[in-house]
């Protein structure tokens, strides 16, 4: 049965449908029907200066929505370059969507110039890899979304032939999908439930399986710590779901300075109750031991790791379940966290606040949080000014702290920031990259000037991939290909159309970003900091 919708009006309507209001990429000609579709359907192609970049700035989108971000690009090269959005959406749980072309159908036999098997390249790192065919297309986008946003979330990728996209979209009869097998948790909750009130020296860790939008969630998080009294730490991701006011706040770990002195207590527990805990986002091994059980929107298991005791189901519902059966009395000292929150700080906080090479990194990283709003959403490159801002910035609120911590990579926060400040421009957005990084996506400042939104970029400028630099003293090992050349990055923002600063003070820091924060437009601050007063962190 044949319809007047053409292929690419079904895709379009399908995203329209689902709330996708802009998609990122990089055109080509194989895509230009879809991109007409999707200003049909008041859908913005917002143009990046690198497939990457689009990938990276649709994943932020997602993780901060709920709703699959989205990205489009042509085929062969643009398609290449979407692996690091997809790899990191994949080890992040981003709810994501990627198109790309691919060779046309009527070529693909024998036509190898720009050809490559892109959906058997991207299914090991997506939770599937789709060719539409021009058959049923809005139900397989359709698809795609729901699998996207199901726990545990993900990138789906689709490709579209060039020559499969304006024709009209074919209808055929579908069979129905097997509804997903029931799940009850109730059994290994019970499990769990014994052994919490059995333990004397139980800590809580909270990560990233779970549903963070669901305001019910945090409600149930911090309803259930409170009246259980069990101290607990959250990773970079989950950030402003628990109170970091509380005493029993241990702090942030798991790439995060100073993290060591937490790692300690939570290895040395009787019981350890992971809440929405997902082991992709750490390089400790205590969650294989026999005393850790955990709550999960979805299955956490990976290869050999097979948690014994992981229930599966809503998080706020089954933690409300154990915080009304709980009837155990915890042994901790009043002092034990007071003395881990004292010793992250003490491991974090260099001799010095500054020396002639520039500031330390913790005074920056300090100043920054209390010179911003409290509603400052924040995206955080990878490097070694990410593990200090994970623990110098506290937050209340859920999803406003970004950062690569599944697949931790570089050049991850300057496309998130620009995603951030196109869905919602009142607020503030700030990027925190290492100059290492920034440089990996400086020419997104072009796309910063061209859709006139107002993000800080704050780069940190010791001239040196620094973090690398720790493995390398490790193992005895000289500095090699690491350091940087100086690059004059004011001159370098102002070529894009951004405003640029050098920052040399603590006084000259905060000046600035009051400035911003009263007249908000795109600004580059280049802080000098010194790598030898970065604090507290291991590798």
């Amino acid at each position: 049965m044949n319809t007047q919708q053409t292929v690419v009006e079904a895709l379009a309507q399908e995203l329209k449908s689902a709330g996708i209001k802009y998609v990122f990429g990089q055109p080509g000609g194989e895509v230009v029907e879809l991109i007409e579709a999707l200003a049909q359907e008041e859908i913005e192609f917002v143009l990046m200066g690198l497939e990457s970049a689009a990938a990276l700035a649709a994943a932020t989108l997602g993780q901060a929505t709920g709703v699959p971000g989205v990205c489009l690009t042509t085929l062969g090269p643009g398609a290449c370059n979407l692996a690091l959005g997809l790899g990191d959406a994949f080890l992040d749980r981003h709810p994501m969507l990627a198109i790309s072309a691919r060779t046309n159908t009527n070529i693909a036999s024998w036509y190898n110039h720009q050809h490559l098997e892109l959906n058997a390249m991207y299914a090991p790192i997506t939770k599937d890899s789709v060719a539409l065919d021009g058959v049923n297309t809005a139900q397989k986008v359709r698809q795609a979304l729901a699998l996207s946003v199901e726990h545990t979330r993900g990138p789906v990728y689709l490709t579209l032939p060039g020559n499969i996209a304006p024709l009209a979209e074919q209808l055929t009869a579908t069979d129905a999908q097997p509804a997903p097998m029931a799940n009850d948790p109730q059994a290994t909750l019970a499990v769990i439930e014994a052994r919490l009130n059995q333990a004397q020296t139980p800590v809580a860790v909270v990560g990233i399986a779970l549903d963070q939008h669901d305001a019910t969630t945090v409600t149930a998080i911090r309803q259930f710590l409170a009246a259980t009294d069990i101290p607990y730490a959250d990773t970079p991701k989950t950030k402003g779901l628990v109170d970091p006011n509380s005493a029993n706040y241990l702090g942030t770990f798991l790439s995060a300075s100073g993290d060591r002195a937490i790692n300690q207590l939570i290895d040395g527990a009787d019981l350890v109750l992971g809440i929405g805990y997902d082991p992709v986002e750490t390089t400790y091994q205590w969650h294989l031991k026999d005393n850790y059980v955990g709550l999960a929107a979805g299955a956490t298991a990976y290869g050999t790791y097979q948690p014994a005791y992981e229930a599966i189901g809503d998080v706020p519902t089954m933690l409300k379940q154990l915080e009304q059966r709980y009837d155990a009395q915890t042994t901790w000292t009043p002092d034990t966290f007071a003395a881990v929150r004292t010793a992250v700080k003490d491991a974090i906080t260099p001799p010095l606040e500054k020396t002639a090479a520039g500031l330390a990194p913790i005074e920056v990283a300090t100043a920054l949080r209390a010179a911003l709003p409290s509603n400052t959403q924040l995206t955080v490159d990878t490097g070694q000014h990410k593990m200090i801002m994970a623990q110098a910035w506290t937050t209340t609120e859920p999803l406003t702290y970004y950062n690569s911590n599944g697949l931790s990579s570089m050049s991850t926060a300057v496309p998130g920031a620009i995603a951030l400040a196109l869905h919602d421009p009142e607020r503030p957005v700030v990027s925190v990259s290492g100059d290492g990084g920034f440089a990996m996506m400086v020419q997104e400042l072009e796309t910063v000037n061209r859709l006139g939104i107002a993000p800080l970029f704050v780069v940190f400028v010791d001239q040196a991939l620094s973090l690398i630099r720790l493995p390398q003293k490790l193992r005895g090992l000289p500095a090699r290909g690491i350091d940087l050349a100086p690059v004059d990055w004011v001159q370098v923002a102002q070529g894009f159309g951004v405003a640029g600063q050098w920052v040399d003070t603590i006084e000259d820091l905060e000046s600035a970003v009051a400035n911003w924060v009263q007249d908000r437009k795109a600004l580059v601050l280049a802080v000098r900091v010194d790598e030898a007063l970065y604090a507290g962190n291991t590798y």
